[in-house]
């Protein structure tokens, strides 16, 4: 039997990898809810970018600190699991003073049972998505540098974009130019002589698929890599046709 998370062979319904991988993911997001709190400021964010300075806030660190996507998806799951256990609907349930906790432990006492449901690994992965987002906003590592080559045909320049932020504006340190993010990137995929490669992350943001999916395009049509980067232009074909 496949693993109905990572389809590895295994055992059970959801390997014993994937099951803790979701529960730990899911137990950390009113912590991480909390501490976003403090990354709200842009000088404290670390990050800087001219759209935080511009209003005075990090957008993300104050959606993950309000915690209201969270809270919308895990109660939208959980009136999916009260209806099927035939358990008290959500309209009947008094208010709670700490929704994002209540719903999280909700669905931490019935996470065995989710995870043996056709839906599975959809609900698992917009935990996943839930949780890296709030790495994100708290800091908690990294964020990978994406980078597109300057589609003006005689620069050799790469300008660096947020795939998060795709309206905000860019600059080539070699030619000048400015763009949108969203124009530079149909500018590069329209330019024969601009490859360009992309992680799994930043094409899923890009065209709103999860992750899984993307890999699942990858595997089917040998789209070329360099590492662990894939030709977007190539994944970005395979979608039109």
């Amino acid at each position: 039997m496949a693993c109905n998370i990572c389809n590895k062979t295994d055992s059970d319904t959801t390997c014993r990898r994937c099951a803790a991988q979701v529960r730990s993911s899911l137990a950390e997001l009113p912590k991480l809810s909390f501490e976003a709190g403090n990354f709200i400021e842009p000088g404290r964010s670390g990050a800087g970018t001219a759209t935080e300075r511009s209003i005075g806030v990090n957008v993300n660190a104050l959606d993950c600190y309000l915690g209201i996507e969270a809270i919308r998806l895990l109660h939208s799951w959980e009136s999916v699991i009260r209806q099927e256990r035939q358990l008290t609907p959500p309209a009947f349930i008094s208010p709670r003073g700490d929704d994002l906790l209540s719903t999280v432990t909700f669905h931490l006492a019935h996470l065995d049972w989710s995870l043996s449901r056709p839906w599975a690994v959809d609900f698992a992965n917009e935990i996943f998505t839930l949780h890296a987002k709030g790495r994100s906003a708290t800091r908690q590592f990294k964020e990978q540098v994406r980078r597109i080559p300057c589609p003006t045909d005689d620069c050799t320049k790469f300008v660096v974009i947020d795939v998060e932020n795709l309206h905000d504006e860019v600059s080539c340190y070699g030619c000048k130019q400015r763009w949108s993010i969203l124009r530079l990137v149909a500018l590069a995929l329209n330019n024969p002589n601009k490859v360009f490669f992309l992680d799994v992350e930043a094409i899923s943001l890009w065209l709103g698929m999860t992750k899984r999916a993307v890999y699942s395009v990858i595997k089917a049509n040998n789209i070329g890599r360099r590492g662990n980067l894939y030709d977007f232009g190539a994944i970005m074909k395979v979608r039109k046709s």
